[in-house]
């Protein structure tokens, strides 16, 4: 044995190869910004052109019918007294079916959008674990949950979605 110092060379070799072999097993980590690789990412936005567009398109139809339904109204109500029962429950059924259409139109963009968004989601789940698996990454984190450390691989995500689409 080697004395360096007062201390023998097989305590610092001991040392040295635990310092070694901790680096060594290091937890390689990456962080994700998923808001960023939601928003950035093309299928995304062309997912609120289309949903913008169909509520546009219900948005007129609803118009359209409201502005028939208060003409209706205003008609009803110039007959006053003459105004047969027959008629008024014509009127509000005719407001019933305009409050269902309402409300189903309402459920089938609502349904719509959770199509789309589940369909992006899947799409940036399968990158994000395809981008752990290639990069050797031991742990991916929200890049908000960790304050320090990781290698920000948002823009690796964001490529691998575009390629998955």
């Amino acid at each position: 044995l080697y004395k360096v110092g007062g201390k023998s060379m097989k305590k610092l070799l001991l040392i040295a190869s635990v310092l070694l072999a901790t680096s060594a097993f290091a937890d390689k980590i990456g962080v994700v910004d998923s808001q960023r690789a939601f928003f950035q990412f093309s299928e995304t936005k062309k997912a609120q052109q289309a949903l913008e567009g169909q509520a546009k398109k219900v948005e007129n139809e609803a118009r359209q019918r409201e502005v028939a339904l208060q003409k209706e109204f205003v008609s009803l109500q110039a007959k006053g007294d003459k105004l047969t029962d027959a008629e008024k429950k014509a009127f509000e059924k005719k407001s019933q079916d305009f409050q269902s259409f309402l409300n189903a139109s309402q459920n089938n963009l609502n349904k719509e959008q959770m199509t789309k968004l589940k369909r992006i989601e899947d799409i940036y789940e399968k990158a994000v674990k395809k981008v752990a698996a290639d990069g050797k990454y031991d742990y991916v984190f929200e890049a908000e949950a960790l304050k320090v450390g990781g290698e920000d691989i948002t823009d690796k995500v964001l490529k691998q979605m575009e390629a998955l689409k």
